[in-house]
């Protein structure tokens, strides 16, 4: 349905309205402009009922593709080729007259599309239902309210019965409610084998409809493939690259409002690891379910992580504790030996090996991150003069073929029940 090959755009930026003005008037003879390209050699294929989702960072290009596709702008080098009907979800409110009242603006979208006036017609109040815009379809585009007028794109977008829908990010400014009724008629469109090609900044609604992801990075493709893979490599990078800002903000004293002073603080000491050093840890492995080391894992998998320490003395009763946090900061959970050991862990002088053995590893597709902790006292620790932290360092994956929704999976069972209920009286 689609077909992108070695696609390039290619924009003149100047520094000020008068350079362009400049450069004509000599003909090029001086150049006010510096080059850039939004995108680079950038191919993609897209079959026939294939739903592509397209990840990266502000400024990748993913826009600008999606516009060469739709064929809002031409590519500078390449080629495009799109067979069926095309309608697409870009900016808000593009191809919509301001002055025209919702119904106007509605049926002006369909006759662009090849459908006469008398067939948008029909079509007229389903879309208007679906947008719940009754009270106001009269009223001019111009008065609606950002979500409005999402709901009025959305709805005329799906409802011209498109071979091929481009979404660009369009249903995040939408309410909860609408973006639930909105993603369920998607995934009607989807399995009734129409192409979907479409930009989301969120990782999860990638895997939900996505069979496949192109990673854009700087105008290029940096990965393509089958979309959990693709996202968890990307959502790695971003991880990295929120680890180095904070570094370098460390380093260089950026970043000094109160909110990030304990974050800085913590990163001056020594990266990110901090405490007396009585108890220390030297090393951390993760072990599969086949017993070999890995950081990478499955849902629903038994783990272990295998924690070496070295310690200064012997320790009759310390605590120890691993938490993970998801790669955005979300703290998922935090397991310890004093709530989930009958006895204590004791430790020698010199060094010492303790296992945490998770029996199943109920966690959704991502990039997690794990944070080591180590108290000399049980009980009552002091909280602020830990032996050994290792904050968020370690990272691991977590792959999956099964359909999870939320944080964590849940491990129970449905039965049915053959007692009738009780009867009450009115």
């Amino acid at each position: 349905m689609i077909s992108v090959q070695n696609i390039s755009k290619l924009y003149r930026i100047y520094d000020s309205p008068s350079g362009r003005l400049k450069e004509i008037l000599l003909r090029g003879r001086r150049k006010y402009h510096r080059d850039f390209w939004a995108l680079e050699n950038v191919s993609l294929e897209v079959e026939n009922g294939e739903t592509v989702g397209v990840i990266g960072r502000n400024g990748a290009g993913k826009t600008t593709l999606l516009q060469i596709i739709a064929g809002i702008m031409p590519p500078t080098r390449g080629e495009v080729i799109v067979t069926g009907r095309v309608t697409a979800l870009l900016e808000l409110g593009s191809g919509f007259n301001p002055e025209y009242t919702g119904r106007e603006n509605i049926l002006l979208a369909g006759q662009i599309l090849g459908f006469s006036e008398s067939e948008m017609k029909r079509r007229l109040d389903v879309i208007v239902k679906f947008a719940e815009l009754e009270g106001f379809i009269e009223q001019p585009v111009k008065t609606y309210s950002t979500g409005m007028l999402m709901r009025l794109a959305f709805a005329s977008a799906i409802h011209v019965d498109p071979d091929v829908l481009i979404v660009d990010e369009a249903l995040s400014v939408g309410d909860v409610y609408f973006q639930r009724k909105s993603l369920d008629r998607m995934d009607h469109f989807r399995q009734s084998g129409k192409t979907i090609l479409f930009v989301s900044h969120d990782p999860q609604l990638i895997q939900r409809f996505c069979t496949r992801a192109v990673w854009l990075e700087s105008g290029g493709v940096a990965m393509s493939g089958d979309a959990r893979e693709v996202v968890t490599a990307y959502q790695a990078f971003c991880a990295r690259l929120e680890e180095s800002r904070l570094r370098d903000a460390a380093a260089h004293g950026g970043l000094r409002s109160p909110e990030h002073e304990e974050i800085l603080r913590e990163l001056q000491l020594v990266g990110s690891r901090w405490g007396n050093g009585k108890i220390r840890f030297t090393r951390v492995e993760m072990i599969n379910a086949e017993g070999d080391p890995s950081w990478v894992h499955r849902t629903g998998d038994a783990v272990t992580i295998r924690l070496y320490l070295s310690c200064e003395e012997d320790f009759s009763a310390p605590v120890l504790a691993v938490d993970i946090h998801r790669y955005d900061g979300v703290f998922i959970g935090s397991i310890n030996n004093v709530d989930t050991h009958p006895r204590n862990i004791a430790l020698r002088r010199g060094e010492n090996v303790v296992d945490l053995h998770i029996t199943h590893l109920e966690l959704p597709l991502n990039v997690y991150f794990l944070s080591l902790k180590a108290y000399t006292e049980e009980g009552s620790p002091d909280w602020n003069n830990p032996a050994d932290i290792h904050n968020q360092m370690y990272q691991f994956d977590v792959v999956t073929d099964r359909v999870m929704h939320g944080l964590v999976q849940f491990d129970a069972e449905w039965r049915a029940n053959d007692r009738a209920p009780a009867a009450t009286s009115g």
